[in-house]
């Protein structure tokens, strides 16, 4: 289908008419001139088709600045997190829920639960704000989020990150040395090395419901690592349950040096245990450049993560000052190391003197928050002083 264009109605004048739409439907009063260039001088045929294309690409920052400029003062709602079920994003939840109640006075809470079904809590507004959505993890998802106008990305977080499925432990290519790749798992003689079911080797793999099972086990989209890899007659995925789980097998294996072979990531506390004791190799695997996006879903590796902090767009217009601080979030290696560390030191005591998993997370905001002072730099002077007393008060 083609519609038809006067000469000074550019595809430029679309986005402008678009973004004043959006703009409206947020509460803006006003809205800032844009120059538009007007260059055409004939009636022209535009694919409808294009005029979609054109729309997807604007950037989601622009729209969102022109949103916060003119967006109208509002009662503080409650504010809802994902409370993924891992320790980074729930150490990450209780630094910045802190922020958020104290700094900027919004209530908050959480839900707790799963990747996919937190994400379609995101989608839905049932979650207003997610720490950690990894990509290329939940790719489909997320664009599909994006182009619809359900999510936006607001910052990113967890720096310095990795991940592989396909993880050994040092002592087993020691004594194995030819074990280096992911095509050594075909050979009988490297596979009798592992524990089998049914005549295969058993991967500890990621937990259903995660983005990183998608990769492992396929779907519409791919055929998933194991099947990308040839390797469906000679690996099988095995579901820890849940990240303690999954943890706990693996410091086991290691303390007894036993073999295992299992999916991890990082930063995180156990995976630099492992790195700067026993150590741990990582299975030679195609490299992502040789699949289709660079997406592990067509037999690859994982490439390093983007991690987005991701929130739903009706909170865009209730609590707009949020977004410049998600923007200067900061969180590396170093902070998630620290903050996790003091987390696993003292999770045991507070669990026995009656505390819940979210207060354990939350004391560990406060604990990061105490110690450390860049996160002053990710928020106006004024919101730092309303924390930091806060702070002194705890």
């Amino acid at each position: 289908m083609f519609v038809k264009k006067h000469a000074k109605a550019s595809l430029l004048v679309l986005l402008v008419l678009m973004f004043s739409a959006f703009a409206a439907a947020c509460g803006e009063d006003t809205i800032e001139t844009l120059e538009v260039i007007k260059e055409v001088t004939k009636e022209v045929e535009v694919p409808v088709e294009v005029i979609k294309e054109v729309v997807k690409e604007v950037e989601v920052e622009k729209i969102v600045e022109k949103i916060v400029e003119v967006a109208p003062t509002k009662e503080k709602r409650e504010i809802v997190f994902g409370g993924l079920n891992w320790d980074s994003a729930l150490v990450q939840n209780g630094v910045a829920r802190y922020i958020v109640e104290h700094g900027y006075g919004y209530p908050t809470s959480q839900i707790e639960g799963s990747t996919l079904p937190l994400f379609q809590g995101l989608r839905k507004g049932d979650v207003d704000l997610t720490m950690e959505i990894w990509l290329p993890n939940q790719d489909t998802a997320w664009n599909e989020a994006v182009k619809a106008g359900e999510v936006i990305p607001v910052g990113k977080s967890l720096e310095d990150n990795w991940q592989s499925s396909f993880l050994i432990p040092q002592y087993m290519q020691d004594a194995n040395p030819e074990l280096d790749s992911i095509e050594d798992l075909k050979e009988d003689k490297f596979k009798s090395l592992f524990e089998q079911e049914g005549g295969k080797v058993v991967l500890l793999g990621c937990i259903a419901g995660w983005g990183c099972r998608t990769m492992q086990e396929g779907d519409e989209t791919g055929p998933g690592q194991i099947v990308g890899m040839g390797l469906e007659d000679h690996v099988v995925l095995r579901d820890p349950g849940t990240a303690g789980a999954l943890a706990a097998a693996i410091e086991a294996a290691f303390a007894k040096e036993d073999p295992i072979l299992f999916y991890y990531w990082g930063p995180t506390a156990l995976a630099h245990q492992l790195a700067t004791g026993v150590g741990y190799v990582d299975l030679e695997q195609p490299d992502p450049s040789e699949c289709a996006d660079n997406s592990p879903i067509h037999g690859c590796s994982f490439p390093a993560a983007e991690i987005m902090i991701a929130m739903n767009t009706e909170l865009v217009n209730d609590a707009p000052e949020l977004i410049s601080f998600f923007q200067n979030w900061d969180w590396s290696a170093g902070n998630q190391l620290a903050a996790e560390g003091w987390y696993g030191e003292n999770q045991e005591s507070l669990t026995n003197e009656g505390k819940t998993s979210e207060e354990i997370y939350s004391a560990t905001g406060v604990w990061y928050l105490q110690n450390n002072d860049a996160w002053e730099s990710w928020v106006p002077d004024d919101v730092a002083a309303n924390v930091k007393a806060a702070l002194a008060k705890e």
